[in-house]
């Protein structure tokens, strides 16, 4: 009995850390758009790397995203989901919805041809 409330308590304890990293500004490196969250989440995968994606994101920027009517699903003929894909979708559900707004991009030209912007 003593055990299991020891690996409880040590699963709460665990647990309220995560949460708690979570809300101090946690943030996991992104492999899509040379790390730029802003980026990422307002443009989604950069379309020199995969020019037909089978998803984008849609404003508030904050995990709202739409699948191509190109792919499958919804397209039970469209192509099949890359890897980039899926793992870029994954990143940015983990990512962005952790981002309260967005904004609006305040530099000169587009996001994409900031310094950081072209990976």
């Amino acid at each position: 009995m003593r055990t299991s409330l020891k690996l409880c308590l040590g699963a709460l304890v665990l647990l309220t850390f995560k949460l708690d990293a979570q809300a101090d500004g946690y943030y996991a490196p992104l492999s899509y758009r040379n790390n730029d969250p802003f980026l990422f989440c307002t443009k989604g995968q950069d379309p020199r790397r995969n020019p037909a994606p089978c998803w984008k994101p849609i404003p508030p920027y904050t995990g709202a995203y739409v699948m191509m009517p190109y792919c499958r699903p919804p397209n039970p003929y469209g192509k099949d989901w890359t890897q980039d894909d899926t793992k870029s979708l994954a990143e940015y559900l983990a990512t962005c919805p952790n981002a309260e707004s967005s904004g609006r991009w305040q530099g000169g030209g587009m996001p994409e041809t900031s310094p950081n912007g072209w990976h």
